[in-house]
């Protein structure tokens, strides 16, 4: 349950701290009406007081909606300008971050925003010790082995610098999701990290003058959390956003409920599931949009020691790779309303090159044969067992491969059906192994060196198994279309993530290029991890199954929408007709 709102001491300071730069817009490009409701399943933000939030950013994007960014990437990922004056400098040696803020945003009590609030807000609240910030380990580098903290430091009013040790080419994403607190009210509770949770002017965020499109008014769980227009906000100047009069995020606890809601008017935007998506569609009622996202769904292959010996051969990985049918997964599993994946990075990423990349799994029944061989071609052999050709293992055994399935997860299950029927086309069968999630992880994924004083981990090296012997097992991650980095966790000697044992100097050379300055350019990016891509396509340590969409309905009378990846990177600009 979230704390209501003091809906008296916001009045009151609004009377008493009125922005000074109050400006009327000199042009009103759409009529201002309405209250326009988003509907959401649940409820995951915790706080307005984004920065001690531990809810995975859900906090952070209320908190948005009154306090802009310094920038943010529209469908196509061109930079759009926030709170930015202009585009973050980068110097060549990709060591010094030059940003240079706009010279109108004020806040409430019509003082100016400034570098000092920004460097302010990294030094002394995001790298503090007195308070924990989810966020802080974004600001961090290792340098000699140790972790320490980004330096920021104030050029002038309107300009600041951060400046690194080690080079690291997705830093500036980083810099430019930055929103700052105002230095003038946060230092009375410095050091008081209680007092600081608490404080009325950040908790409400009545301290945001004229930086974000909205401002609060209430949160509760009958109502949601609603907000009102802010006339003052600075990108209204011109055109007189935004153009709700109010915007109701308002959670639900049931995705029926939700589409009772869309149903009746009473909601105006939510996500719909896929035959939900189709009802919509054929209805005419709504506008429902596809969008593609960052999720992706692989099929592991254990190369450890404690998997089939077959699966740390490329041949055999690539032939797995070949029959499982990904058109069949997205239409039994998606309704369509996924990507089939051949790499970690999405499709619509500016770092994709599908020209270097194996389309493995688009054409399985095709391919069956040429799957067979390539297994046969690693010294495995197939008989006649049944009335079926089955591969076999050195003592004439039928070969099954262990599937690690979550028992509590439907879409594991019938994921592992298909994909059985896949591999028994070929001669293989699998050995389906159910456990709840926990055990699942626990057990089968996480890995130790035998006989070490290890904490168990996903990975502890080359020589590190998990208690549970496994072949196969369906994991889910996400990629960001432009900060790839991420991604060595997953492929790397020393990756976090790296649990199923793909050990590959090369791998480790050439993510060692994406963290230098070769890849500050985006060209530069591009060619580093078309390398990259290749590689791993090549190797197949994984299958990468699919991408999948999400289905997005707005009523009909909702417009300035840009359907795509950033669908929400222009929500002040929307209006109703």
């Amino acid at each position: 349950m979230k704390k209501l709102f003091n809906l008296l001491w916001v009045a009151v300071l609004l009377v008493l701290a009125l922005p000074a730069c109050s400006v009327s817009s000199s042009q009103q490009l759409h009529s201002v009406k309405g209250s326009f409701v988003e509907g959401i399943l649940g409820e995951d933000a915790q706080t307005l007081n984004w920065i001690i939030a531990t809810d995975d950013g859900a906090s952070k994007r209320y908190a948005s909606f009154m306090v802009d960014p310094l920038a943010v990437f529209d469908n196509k990922f061109t930079l759009q300008l926030r709170c930015l004056a202009r585009d973050i400098d980068v110097s060549a040696d990709g060591l010094t971050y030059t940003v240079t803020i706009r010279n109108d945003l004020r806040w409430s009590d019509g003082s100016a925003v400034t570098a000092e609030d920004y460097v302010y807000t990294l030094k002394n609240i995001m790298f503090a010790d007195w308070i924990k910030c989810a966020d802080s380990s974004k600001w961090q580098e290792m340098v000699d082995g140790k972790a320490v903290f980004v330096s920021p430091e104030k050029v002038n009013d309107s300009t600041f610098k951060v400046v690194r040790k080690t080079v690291d080419p997705d830093f500036v994403y980083t810099i430019y999701e930055l929103m700052p607190y105002p230095k003038n009210i946060v230092i009375h509770y410095e050091n008081a990290a209680e007092d600081f949770s608490q404080a009325p002017e950040l908790v409400n965020m009545s301290y945001t003058g004229n930086l974000g499109a909205y401002k609060p008014v209430s949160w509760n769980s009958s109502e949601g959390f609603v907000m009102k227009r802010n006339p003052d906000y600075y990108l209204g100047k011109s055109t007189g956003a935004p153009y709700f009069e109010k915007y109701t995020i308002k959670p639900f606890g049931l995705q029926q409920l939700i589409y009772d809601a869309l149903s009746a008017d009473r909601i105006s935007f939510a996500f719909v599931e896929p035959q939900v998506a189709n009802t919509f569609r054929s209805e005419g009622k709504f506008n429902v949009y596809t969008i593609p996202t960052g999720y992706y769904v692989y099929l592991a292959y254990n190369q450890r020691d404690n998997g089939w010996e077959g699966l740390r051969d490329v041949r055999v990985r690539q032939a797995i790779s070949m029959v499982i049918d990904k058109p069949m997964i997205i239409q039994t599993m998606y309704l369509g309303y996924a990507d089939p994946a051949f790499s970690f990075i999405p499709p619509y990423s500016p770092l994709y090159n599908e020209s270097v990349l194996n389309k493995f799994g688009m054409n399985a029944a095709e391919d069956a044969q040429k799957a067979i061989d390539l297994i046969k071609s690693a010294g495995y052999e197939q008989k006649m067992i049944d009335g079926t050709m089955k591969f076999v293992d050195k003592e004439g055994k039928p070969i099954k491969l262990n599937f690690l399935l979550d028992m509590e997860s439907d879409f594991e299950q019938n994921l592992g059906i298909i994909i059985r029927g896949n591999l028994m086309q070929i001669g293989l069968d699998i050995n389906p192994k159910f456990s709840t999630r926990q055990i699942l992880f626990m057990d089968g994924l996480m890995n130790k060196i035998p006989g070490s004083e290890q904490a168990p981990a996903f990975n502890n090296g080359p020589k590190a198994v998990s208690n549970q012997p496994w072949d196969l097992a369906i994991l889910s991650s996400h990629a960001n279309a432009l900060a790839m980095n991420g991604s060595s966790e997953f492929f790397t000697t020393k990756g976090r993530f790296n649990i199923y044992g793909y050990f590959n100097d090369e791998a480790d050379a050439l993510f060692a290029r994406a963290y230098s300055s070769e890849a500050i350019t985006l060209e530069g990016k591009k060619k580093v991890y078309s390398e990259i891509a290749k590689l791993i396509s090549d190797d197949q340590p994984v299958d990468f199954l699919l991408f999948y969409k999400d289905n997005y309905a707005f009523n009909k009378n909702v417009k300035g929408v840009e359907p795509g990846i950033n669908v929400y990177y222009n929500n002040q600009f929307w209006y109703f007709e």
